[in-house]
């Protein structure tokens, strides 16, 4: 880091989702969850039935914030190396001009699959699974053999997290079922573009790492990749587990801001060189909170219903 590190006014932790219709009114798993903590406030997380509404919600919470923000998106920045589909700022510009995401969440996102890996020059995958009445015949509903790509199934920072002892960590090719997040991905770097867009007016946006020189620039609005399932949820009071990952995770990163941590969290792994270094960094993104521990981190912000 140069200098004396950043500090974040705001910093927010959010649990993505890519349905295509509005979440309940009672909130629920697998929709969008965000929580959010200031120096003066930490409050519940909050459910959000649209991914709009979540939208709404981060912008007037930037544009109250005087000084630097940094929210966690809980899908992948970039995509494997040499599939040359690029991370962070540049895929997400692409992907704003495909993702149909309509007010009610209405969307195109297998369309979308479909139409990057023709791009690839495949007619099955890399992205698979999808629901069978869906029309989308170059997303093939089961695994293919990704030996017949050029390119890996696995980031370099899933393989590395994979040996550290969390193989359910998920590979941004799976678009659909349990644990998968390549819906998400595709889903959520347009939203984040979409949202960066709204706020060029206030604040200058940066991806980490791919434009912030990983902890050197970390002023303005900083984007970061989080993976909520390195956090211990055991102790914590809220009842959903979405829920209940948004808000340890956001208890943690601030507890790394306290303690002083956090920016040695955002700075490069000193293991990482070589090409490992330019692949990460020029296309496939990092996840907060590695390279080399398992964070165990309890709910200590915010008080759940019914607790004292």
């Amino acid at each position: 880091m140069n200098g004396a590190p950043t500090r974040f006014d705001l910093i927010a932790v959010v649990d993505w989702s890519a349905a295509a219709s509005p979440g309940p009114v009672r909130p629920t798993k697998d929709r969008v969850w965000l929580a959010w903590g200031t120096a003066e406030e930490c409050p519940p997380p909050v459910y959000c039935r649209t991914r709009n509404d979540c939208l709404d919600l981060l912008e007037a919470l930037i544009r109250r914030t005087d000084g630097n923000a940094l929210i966690a998106w809980d899908f992948p920045f970039g995509y494997p190396a040499a599939s040359g589909l690029g991370g962070g700022r540049s895929i997400a510009t692409r992907l704003s001009g495909l993702i149909q995401d309509g007010p009610n969440d209405q969307n195109n996102r297998f369309s979308v699959a479909d139409g990057l890996n023709r791009s690839l020059g495949s007619d099955a995958g890399p992205f698979w699974a999808r629901p069978s009445q869906v029309a989308a015949a170059r997303v093939p509903e089961r695994k293919p053999d990704f030996s017949r790509f050029p390119f890996p199934e696995w980031r370099i920072v899933e393989r590395h997290t994979r040996q550290l002892g969390f193989p359910a960590i998920q590979s941004v090719w799976k678009l659909f079922t349990t644990g998968s997040v390549g819906s998400q991905a595709l889903m959520g770097l347009a939203a984040i573009q979409r949202l960066n867009a709204r706020l060029a007016d206030h604040v200058t946006a940066r991806w980490w790492p791919f434009e912030t020189g990983w902890s050197a620039r970390l002023d303005g609005l900083v984007h970061v990749e989080c993976w909520p399932s390195l956090f211990d949820i055991s102790d914590s009071p809220w009842p959903i587990r979405d829920q209940a990952q948004v808000a340890v995770t956001r208890d943690g990163i601030i507890g790394w801001q306290d303690d002083g941590t956090l920016a040695s969290r955002l700075a490069a792994p000193d293991w990482l060189t070589g090409d490992d270094y330019a692949k990460v960094t020029g296309s496939e993104g990092w996840i907060l909170g590695l390279p080399d521990h398992r964070p165990r981190l309890q709910a200590t912000r915010g008080i759940a219903p019914g607790q004292p």
